[in-house]
């Protein structure tokens, strides 16, 4: 099943304030916001901004990447250069490539 944005944020707010031990109050307080704020977004009550969410992230102390848990993955440049030259071949010559991979691969295993 398909999940909102709006129900990510909220639960990723409730998640990492439980993980850094901080109550709904003291993030209210720590972004500057409204009595019952952070209850009203956990809670899905309320929408968010990009401002409000930006000042929850600095009381949660956590940057973009691990409030949307994003891991960077070291490419290997060979391996995008491979990539990219097969996706500029024709369909019929990519499907060609894929197939002597697949092939490869399993006599690999």
């Amino acid at each position: 099943m398909k999940q909102s944005l709006r129900k990510y944020v909220g639960k990723r707010i409730r998640l990492l304030r439980l993980k850094k031990g901080f109550t709904q109050e003291q993030i209210e307080e720590r972004a500057d916001l409204g009595t019952n704020y952070v209850y009203k977004l956990e809670h899905l009550e309320t929408n968010i901004t990009i401002n409000t969410l930006e000042k929850v992230m600095n009381a949660l102390e956590c940057d973009i990447s691990s409030f949307f848990d994003i891991t960077k993955k070291d490419e290997n440049p060979e391996i995008v250069e491979l990539i990219t030259n097969i996706k500029n071949l024709p369909d019929n010559k990519q499907k060609e490539i894929l197939s002597a991979f697949h092939i490869i691969l399993n006599n690999l295993k």
